[in-house]
């Protein structure tokens, strides 16, 4: 698309070059010089708060600034233009083309970098934190402007659009302190509940890791074919959550075979018949 300027718009411009008044531009000057000077305390004191936060923040947390920036220099140059006496209709509508051309050619972008905009505000998660989306968990490696980069336990690294972090829910593990581990184990009718929970209670305080409060609970769940089955409840940091489940798993089958527990499996009982008794 290509645009020709007429003879008309040529003396249009000119028109307007004449028409501007010498006091009206310096005073259009000045609203410049002063708008840019508060535009940079307003960034300084922006950088001040970003210089306070910790590394892995920084970078992404600079974009607000710049984002900031720009919008404020645009506002200070269109006053002066305006105290210039330059007409702004045509500004205006030019941006608002411009502006609308843009929002549709980059809609999934503005949406990916609106979405860092948010997460960097609303702040539900940060760098360390283990998180879970959409089925997807991993540690955040990285928050920036249009990604938030995941480390998943296998070694691969995910790259998730803000845009479906600030849509969808995403569940954080490592904002509260503590996590509560959650285990079944079944046992056989002939070990009473009472001797059960004995033997799960003396695994757990086996397990430095298992936070004394709140205090484990062991529920006994439901009754099955061949077993009881039992609820076990029990709290730990959140850094040491797998390690410590895993801990308390080894230390459980430990108790049982101490506390003379008997843990139960899938069995089959088979009946043989000999041939005397078939003919009978």
């Amino acid at each position: 698309m290509s645009a020709t300027i007429s003879p008309e718009d040529v003396e249009g411009y000119v028109a307007l070059a004449k028409s501007l008044d010498h006091t009206q531009l310096i005073y259009a000057g000045i609203t410049l010089l002063f708008g840019l000077v508060i535009v940079r305390i307003i960034t300084a004191l922006i950088q001040k708060r970003i210089d306070q936060k910790d590394v892995a923040r920084q970078r992404s947390t600079s974009m607000i600034k710049l984002i900031v920036r720009f919008v404020l220099d645009f506002i200070v140059v269109m006053l002066a233009a305006n105290v210039a006496g330059i007409p702004l209709t045509s500004f205006v509508a030019v941006f608002s083309v411009i502006g609308i051309a843009l929002s549709l050619a980059l809609q999934d972008i503005l949406a990916n970098l609106a979405g860092g905009i948010i997460i960097m505000a609303t702040n539900p998660f940060e760098v360390g934190h283990f998180v879970e989306y959409n089925g997807i968990s991993g540690t955040v490696q990285d928050i920036s402007a249009m990604y938030t980069r995941l480390g998943a336990a296998d070694g691969r690294v995910i790259f998730v659009p803000n845009k479906n972090l600030t849509t969808s829910q995403v569940i954080n593990y490592s904002m509260s302190p503590q996590r509560r581990i959650e285990l079944t184990v079944s046992a056989s009718y002939a070990s009473s509940p009472e001797a059960v929970r004995e033997a799960v209670l003396d695994a757990l305080s086996h397990v430095q890791a298992v936070a004394k409060t709140p205090e484990p609970i062991v529920h006994l769940e439901s009754y099955g074919d061949s077993a009881i089955i039992y609820s076990i409840f029990c709290w730990c940091d959140a850094a040491v959550f797998w390690a410590t489940k895993y801990e308390v798993n080894e230390a459980l089958y430990g108790a049982f075979a101490c506390k003379g527990v008997a843990m139960t499996y899938p069995h089959l009982n088979v009946h043989m018949i000999s041939d005397e008794n078939k003919g009978e």
